[in-house]
């Protein structure tokens, strides 16, 4: 018998947004209350206690000002949300940052820094973060970003992915725009307007994920720091061209101080903000020409293995024959790749993967949250975990492997579900 429980009521929406949800020692779930998905409107966050169902909202923007959602715990004590800059900046794509919580006494301070006023800085930015992933350590936080020079004076919008490492104060002049945070930021990936047919190039770095809670293990036995993404690169089909997703991986050097061969880590006028030396990009799929899994038109949701040894992510094939998508698992090292969940009638919401590696959760369009064996000896065996009932989107499982969150819509209102593994 599959059970859930509803965790939030009232009129209040409570967004997950499939971040770091959950506490680290598994007690509380983070949200935002964004109203019609719309986080330039939203000025609260709250949490709520998983064992008793008690909720806080913790946090509230003044009324001069709004734009703050996305938010996952930091530590037990803080949370890390995409903020609005000011009241006279107005939330958007390039103009918001990463803003540190305090659960105990509200107070907030910048984590990435922002220079939009040249000469540009070193280590700090010229746009908006985005989807602020801690790791393990909390050390570092991984986000994507769009850049606000290059959107207003040369008319070029391009997501990428960057990083933080944390402790690094980079302190910028106080005009309007600029903040200063805690953080030494980069820029990982350099997205191109036009992506050549053929090439490794992409146009859109986006839906990326840490792998493993301390990197992927290299050949030499040695594991290195990295997080996964999807690119959006150009195919050719005899005389027609159009875009298709496959799965990337940049490896984060521990320096990322050092400029590398592209350019200011700052970037310049004309130019987007350039990765540090060592980060060093690989493309892990080509679905393209893929015999196995070939007709693959779109990745989504990439979430890794806690020993890095698997990258999972759902994949919809452009078939006919067999219109239902499926996830795949993908090795960070070889390029493995092992289905997981075969054709299902649809996965419309998010997949997670649990650090302890054996399981990874998802939905179907029953709205029924499965439990699926990521174990060699069991690979694929796949349990339902809660009853049908609405869509499930935004999915997270417990660091304790015992609980699993997700989203539905009861009358109108989103609200917070609980199952058990």
């Amino acid at each position: 018998m599959t059970t859930e429980r509803q965790l939030t009521i009232g009129p209040v929406d409570h967004d997950l947004d499939n971040n770091i949800n959950f506490s680290p020692d598994s007690r509380f779930v983070v949200f935002d209350c964004r109203k019609d998905n719309s986080i330039l409107d939203n000025r609260s966050l709250g949490v709520v206690e998983i064992s008793t169902g008690k909720i806080e909202y913790f946090y509230k923007m003044g009324p001069e000002w709004s734009g703050v959602g996305a938010v996952s715990f930091l530590n037990n004590s803080e949370v890390i949300a995409m903020h609005a800059l000011q009241p006279d900046f107005k939330y958007d794509f390039t103009e918001r940052a990463g803003r540190i919580i305090s659960l105990k006494d509200k107070s907030g301070r910048w984590l990435d820094s922002r220079n939009i006023h040249g000469p540009f800085t070193a280590g700090a930015l010229r746009g908006g973060t985005h989807k602020h992933e801690p790791d393990h350590s909390n050390a570092w936080v991984g986000f994507t970003y769009n850049d606000h020079i290059m959107k207003t004076q040369n008319g070029t919008d391009l997501r990428n992915v960057g990083v933080s490492q944390r402790g690094t104060h980079v302190i910028v002049d106080q005009l309007p725009g600029n903040v200063s945070g805690e953080s030494f930021s980069v820029l990982l990936t350099a997205c191109v307007d036009h992506p050549k047919p053929g090439t490794d190039e992409f146009s859109r770095s986006d839906g990326d994920c840490w792998v493993g809670q301390h990197g992927y293990r290299t050949r030499s036995g040695q594991y290195q720091r990295a997080r996964a993404f999807r690119g959006t690169v150009a195919r050719q089909s005899g005389n027609n061209q159009s875009n298709m997703m496959d799965v990337y991986v940049v490896d984060v050097p521990d320096d990322i101080t050092i400029p590398g061969p592209l350019g200011p880590l700052q970037g310049t006028a004309t130019t987007y903000p350039a990765p540090p030396k060592g980060a060093t990009v690989r493309r892990l799929t080509r679905f393209a020409n893929t015999a196995t899994f070939n007709r693959i038109t779109s990745v989504s949701h990439l979430r890794a293995s806690g020993n890095g040894h698997w990258i999972a992510f759902i994949v919809n094939p452009d078939d006919a024959v067999n219109p239902g998508k499926s996830i795949l698992c993908l090795s960070p090292e070889t390029g493995e790749l092992k289905e997981l969940v075969s054709h299902t009638n649809n996965i419309p919401g998010t997949l997670r993967f649990s650090q302890d590696n054996k399981f990874v959760v998802f939905a179907d369009d029953k709205g029924i949250v499965y439990s699926v064996s990521a174990s060699d000896r069991s690979w694929s065996n796949v349990l339902p975990i809660s009853p049908a009932g609405p869509p499930v989107t935004n999915i997270d499982i417990a660091p304790d492997c015992r609980s699993v969150v997700y989203n539905r819509v009861i009358s109108g209102v989103k609200q917070i579900f609980v199952t058990h593994v």
